[in-house]
C-alpha cells in the first residue's frame, strides 16, 4: 500500500510540473501573439486584399476627433501627388476596427481601417508624365500591372510660339532643388536670380530634354495658370507652385531608388540630383502636339478644340527636336478614327452619316476650349 501511494504521489507532482509547464509556455506565447499583432496592425502587410484592385490598409487610431485628418496625412505621405478625389473616395471607405487582445483582461485595441487601390501600395513605381502643349494642361499616369491609370491632371505654362516647347520622347533625368535662374537672353555677367519664392523656377525643377535648357518647374507667376491661353514661357513647363511641390515630395519619396533623399521634402538647400539609367526609365515623359480631345463625363461624350498655338497645322515648320508621330490635327479623318477608337460598335455610337457632318460643322465654326457634346449637336441643345 505504501508503495502505491508513493507512485500516486509521485504522478501527481509530475502532472503539476506539467501543467505549469504548459501555462508557462501559453502565457509566453500569449505574449509574443500580442507584440506580433502590434506589429502587423502598426506596418500593415497588405495582402488582406478586400476586393480587386483594392488593399485594406489598417493604420493605428490616433484619436476620434480627426479621423480624417488621420487619412490624409497617412495618403500624403503614401502617394503626394493622389489627387483630390481619389483623397475623398478612400476616407469615404474608412471603417473602424477593433480587437480583443486579452481576453482575461477584456482589453481591446482599435484600428482605422481603409480600402486603397493596390496601384498605391506600388513601393517602385513607373510613371508617365504626359504633356498636351495646345491644351496647356498634362496628365500624370501611373504604369501598372500593363495598365496605364491616370493618377492627376495639372494645368500649365508652355513656351511661346517664339520659344517653343519641343515635342518628343523624354525620360526625366535631373533634379534641382531650390534652383538659382538666369534670363538666357541676359548679359552673361548679370547675376542670376537666388533660389527662393521670387526665383522664376518656382522651389523645384525636373529636366527632361537632355538636348535644350527645357523642363518641368514651378513658378513665381502662379495667377498666369488661371489664364486660357497660356503659351507664355521661354520653352520649359511651368506648374502650380502647389503641385511642382507635391511632385518634389513624390520624386524624392517614390523615384529615387539608389539613395535616400527623401529628406529633400521639407529642405530649401539648392542641390541637384542626376537620375540612375534605371530611375531614368522608371520616369518617362511624353509631350505632344494634338490640337483636339475627346472625352466622356457625367454629361456624355464631347470634342474639345484647342488653340493651334505654334500654327503647325497651318503650315508653319517645327524644329529638328520635334517628333511627327506626335502631332495631331483636327482633321475629319483623326477625329472620326478617335471618336470610333473610343466606341465599339453598338446603338450608341453615331454612324458616319451623322458623325461626319457633325465633325465638319465643328471644325468650320467652333470656340477653342469649350465642350461640344455630340449627343447636344444630334438634338440641336448646343453645348454645356
Amino acid at each position: 500500500m505504501a508503495k502505491k501511494a508513493l507512485n500516486y504521489r509521485f504522478l501527481g507532482i509530475f502532472m503539476v510540473v506539467i501543467i505549469m509547464g504548459l501555462m508557462v509556455t501559453q502565457i509566453d506565447y500569449g505574449q509574443e501573439a500580442n507584440k506580433s499583432t502590434k506589429i502587423e496592425e502598426t506596418i500593415e502587410t497588405n495582402n488582406n486584399t478586400i476586393q480587386q484592385g483594392y488593399t485594406k490598409v489598417t493604420l493605428p487610431l490616433e484619436s476620434v476627433d480627426n479621423i480624417d485628418a488621420q487619412i490624409e496625412e497617412y495618403l500624403f505621405d503614401l502617394w503626394p501627388i493622389m489627387n483630390d478625389e481619389e483623397i475623398e473616395a478612400i476616407k469615404g471607405s474608412k471603417d473602424i476596427g477593433k480587437k480583443l487582445v486579452n481576453d482575461t483582461l477584456g482589453l481591446v485595441e482599435f484600428s482605422l481601417n481603409i480600402n486603397v487601390p493596390s496601384h498605391y501600395l506600388d513601393p517602385e513605381p513607373t510613371m508617365l508624365w504626359e504633356l498636351n502643349i495646345p491644351e496647356f494642361t498634362s496628365r500624370i499616369y501611373q504604369i501598372y500591372n500593363n495598365d496605364t491609370i491616370l493618377i492627376t491632371v495639372w494645368p500649365n505654362v508652355v513656351g511661346a510660339p517664339s520659344t517653343k516647347t519641343y515635342t518628343g520622347y523624354y525620360n526625366i533625368f535631373r533634379l534641382r532643388n531650390w534652383p538659382t535662374w538666369k534670363d538666357p537672353e541676359s548679359d552673361p555677367l548679370e547675376p542670376g536670380t537666388p533660389p527662393g519664392p521670387g526665383n522664376p523656377l518656382g522651389l523645384f525643377a525636373a529636366h527632361y530634354d537632355e538636348n535644350s535648357l527645357r523642363y518641368f518647374h514651378g513658378t513665381n507667376r502662379n495667377g498666369l495658370l488661371k489664364n486660357e491661353y497660356r503659351a507664355l514661357s521661354h520653352g520649359c513647363v511651368r506648374n502650380d507652385n502647389g503641385n511642382i511641390d507635391k511632385m518634389k515630395k513624390f520624386i524624392v519619396k517614390k523615384m529615387v531608388t539608389s539613395q535616400d533623399i527623401s529628406w529633400w521634402a521639407n529642405s530649401k538647400k539648392s542641390m541637384m540630383y542626376n537620375f540612375t539609367e534605371e530611375e531614368k526609365q522608371k520616369f518617362p515623359v511624353r509631350i505632344k502636339y494634338k490640337t483636339f480631345e475627346i472625352g466622356n463625363d457625367s454629361y456624355g461624350d464631347y470634342i474639345v478644340f484647342f488653340k493651334d498655338v505654334y500654327g503647325y497645322a497651318r503650315g508653319n515648320r517645327w524644329s529638328k527636336f520635334d517628333r511627327e508621330e506626335l502631332m495631331i490635327f483636327s482633321t475629319v479623318e483623326n477625329i472620326a478614327a478617335e471618336y470610333k477608337a473610343e466606341h465599339k460598335p453598338n446603338q450608341f455610337q453615331l454612324s458616319d452619316d451623322k458623325l461626319i457632318p457633325i465633325i465638319e460643322s465643328l471644325i468650320a465654326d467652333h470656340k477653342d476650349y469649350e465642350k461640344y457634346y455630340f449627343d447636344d449637336i444630334v438634338t440641336g441643345s448646343g453645348t454645356k
